[in-house]
């Protein structure tokens, strides 16, 4: 067993931190790190390169030519009488770091990837709400479509002596609560005479519209609200229409 000394720790220390040395050889360098502590952190560093080939990429076995001529470079390393070379560590440290470059620039190429990724998500995100919004619209609009053809459908039927002579008359709901009389197969009335609609709530009858009958079918907007209304009817009046009915109803709606 030779003695180790600086030389010869240049020479070993590669193959120690690889565990290539005999026994006796790996015991006197221990030795002379005991001796010598301020060594040691050469050892912990080449350690810590040697670490990082377990992160590498796994690769094939080696040939057995390509490990011969490894084994050739660790032993060029150990013999004191060859010109000084880099460590082979040292060396293997330089080769990760290339690799670690080709990695950065993988690396960069997938952070990029997600950026893309994450624009393309928000632009879908923008559509996706574009679209919401529009079917929001459509579901107010028919929303409204089922409102405005629920009020059409709520009629009011009006009878009475002239709807037994075949006259039709109904009292149809608009938007925003306006009502129109909708009457046809009415009968004529003197030209002195006019139809006069009225509201009743409770005994209190308001005019609410005139309208001449015509054979065709006539529509009169109703000008008094019919909510909370007990009755309409309709009256024949002079022309011009008279503040209070001063005849039968010829057509009445209880409500």
């Amino acid at each position: 067993m030779s003695e180790i000394n600086h030389e010869r720790f240049e020479d070993l220390k590669d193959a120690y931190v690889l565990g290539a040395l005999p026994e006796d050889e790996r015991r006197s360098f221990e030795d002379y790190l005991v001796a010598h502590p301020e060594r040691q952190a050469e050892i912990d560093e080449l350690s810590a390169v040697a670490g990082l080939l377990a992160f590498s990429p796994q690769e094939q076995e080696p040939s057995p030519e390509l490990r011969n001529r490894v084994m050739g470079v660790v032993e060029a390393e150990a013999d004191p009488r060859l010109v000084r070379r880099p460590s082979v560590l040292a060396r293997v440290g330089d080769y990760l770091s290339v690799r670690n470059l080709a990695f950065g620039a993988a690396a960069l190429l997938v952070i990029g990837l997600l950026l893309w990724n994450v624009l393309l998500q928000d632009q879908v995100q923008d559509l996706q709400g574009q679209v919401e919004n529009a079917q929001g619209r459509v579901q107010d609009l028919q929303g409204e479509l089922k409102d405005a053809q629920a009020q059409q459908s709520q009629t009011i039927k009006l009878k009475g002596s002239w709807a037994e002579q075949g006259a039709i008359a109904e009292v149809a709901s608009m938007q925003k609560n306006q009502n129109i009389l909708v009457a046809r197969n009415m009968p004529s009335v003197p030209e002195d005479k006019t139809c006069q609609i009225w509201v009743i709530k409770g005994d209190v009858p308001k005019s609410s519209g005139l309208f001449q009958p015509d054979g065709n079918g006539t529509a009169t907007p109703i000008t008094n609200s019919i909510r909370k209304a007990d009755a309409i009817a309709v009256t024949v009046e002079r022309a011009g229409g008279s503040k209070k009915p001063t005849s039968d109803p010829v057509l009445l709606a209880k409500l």
